[in-house]
């Protein structure tokens, strides 16, 4: 039961009421409500009990709408915002050649106006925490600036273990600079790159100093059939044109003769703070691996379609005890930041290709795009779910479109007819960031002004 308080203590509470309520950890509630105080949830439950329960508290009403978790994006790279669009139809061997070349156009200053207009997205469309993967380490400031709950992954990349020394004194100083701008909204962690682009002795320095320095640590694994052919054969576009276009062809690359995955067991680096992205290219006894050692995966369906990638094996990741979350990759694969279209494309690819309605449902989609995203972060215990002593994170989707009616369940309603254009109020750790549609801590005209700018740079 839910205690009663005074007048005069609850002037400090706001009370929000909608149709429904989806605490996610329950089920939907409606005509329901959620108390926000000191940047907690307070309560969540029917909007009766919730009001009576906190007398003289601000009563915000959204009437025909969602309240729901805010989402959580467990794959990003803001910094790529400003490619969207640019390379749609290239296979990711290809496709990969391509954007490096076009990536050295862009400075420093760029990748902030790019990371700036990402996270601006993400806010717009009810992302309200991400893992985002840094190449220049400049997302941090769109990230803070934006006011996003996030941990920031800083990438490594390096083939030349005769430079390994000097490539992991180059990665601790960018640690060392990144964990100045930690907050409690901000966590700093660690991102070899790939397989394909990352040597295992440099793999395994990593994993050491994540533990040493007490990061999460992820990497983009099994992604691609291309990927998967230069561990196991030393084949393909990955072994020939992607090394002599970074000036690695000339160092010794011997074919190890196994799967992704099974390549990294050897290097010890997975475990519970381990987030693999991607797993596309599996089998079995690879998602044996992955669930002895409490790996987490980021699924991101949209990207590894457009791609050509594949489609990953969510339903086995479940059925072995994986924690799994979406994430939505860069709009230079992805084009939007859109949680809801990958709900969407997750549910149609995974009942399509095994013929079978009953593979995901959609109260599933709306668990993985929440909860499920904060439990594989690790962040179950503060946000992923509308629960009192949670932080506040929390989003409102407006039902009023002829698109949503009527409304028989409200996850059906969000997974098969939503989109990040419903979304009209976020909030993170109880602070409003979007409120009827307008960003309320970026200028929206500014980050697309300067993002249309940095284009000319892609053009030219």
């Amino acid at each position: 039961m839910m205690s009663q308080r005074s007048e005069f203590n609850n002037k400090d509470v706001t009370v929000y009421r909608a149709e429904w309520i989806l605490p996610v950890s329950s089920g939907p509630v409606r005509d329901g409500a959620v108390a926000v105080s000191g940047g907690m949830i307070s309560a969540a439950g029917p909007a009766r009990e919730v009001i009576n329960s906190f007398p003289g508290a601000r009563l915000v009403e959204f009437h025909h709408a969602i309240i729901m978790p805010g989402f959580v994006n467990c794959h990003s790279h803001f910094e790529y915002s400003v490619f969207r669009g640019f390379l749609d139809n290239l296979n990711f061997g290809r496709w990969l050649l391509e954007f490096i070349d076009f990536k050295s156009r862009l400075s420093a200053d760029d990748y902030v106006i790019s990371s700036r207009l990402g996270a601006s997205e993400c806010v717009s469309a009810g992302i309200t925490t991400v893992a985002e993967s840094m190449y220049s380490g400049k997302s941090v400031y769109a990230i803070k600036e934006a006011g996003l709950r996030a941990i920031a992954f800083q990438e490594a990349l390096g083939m030349d273990d005769s430079r390994l020394g000097e490539t992991m004194a180059a990665l601790d100083a960018s640690l060392d600079e990144l964990n100045e701008q930690q907050d409690p909204l901000l966590e700093i962690g660690v991102f070899p790159h790939a397989t394909y682009t990352v040597s295992a002795a440099m793999y395994k320095a990593v994993a050491d100093m994540a533990r040493r320095r007490q990061k999460k640590f992820a990497t983009h694994l099994a992604e691609s059939k291309a990927e998967s052919a230069y561990i196991r054969s030393g084949s393909g576009v990955l072994a020939m044109d992607l090394r002599e276009k970074v000036g690695w062809e000339n160092l010794m690359r011997e074919p190890f003769g196994v799967t992704p995955v099974k390549y990294l067991q050897q290097w010890d680096v997975y475990g519970p703070d381990f987030l693999a992205v991607h797993c596309v290219q599996v089998n079995g006894p690879d998602i044996e691996v992955l669930a002895k050692n409490g790996v987490a995966i980021a699924h991101c369906p949209k990207s590894n379609a457009k791609l050509g990638c594949g489609i990953a094996p969510l339903p086995a990741f479940l059925e072995s005890g994986i924690r799994v979350g979406l994430g939505t990759d860069s709009p230079a694969s992805s084009n939007v930041m859109d949680m809801f279209g990958e709900m969407r494309t997750a549910i149609f690819l995974h009942r399509g290709s095994q013929r079978d309605a009953a593979v995901l449902d959609a109260a599933e989609c709306v668990q993985i795009a929440t909860l499920g995203g904060a439990r594989a972060l690790g962040m179950e215990d503060r946000i992923g779910s509308l629960e009192s002593g949670k932080q506040a994170d929390l989003i409102a989707v407006d039902m009023e479109h002829s698109h949503f009616t009527p409304i028989y369940d409200p996850y059906s309603a969000l997974v098969y007819g939503a989109s990040q254009e419903d979304v009209f109020f976020v909030m993170v750790g109880g602070r409003p960031l979007y409120e009827k549609k307008v960003l309320l801590t970026m200028d929206e005209e500014k980050v697309s002004a300067d993002a249309r700018a940095v284009k000319e740079k892609l053009w030219g």
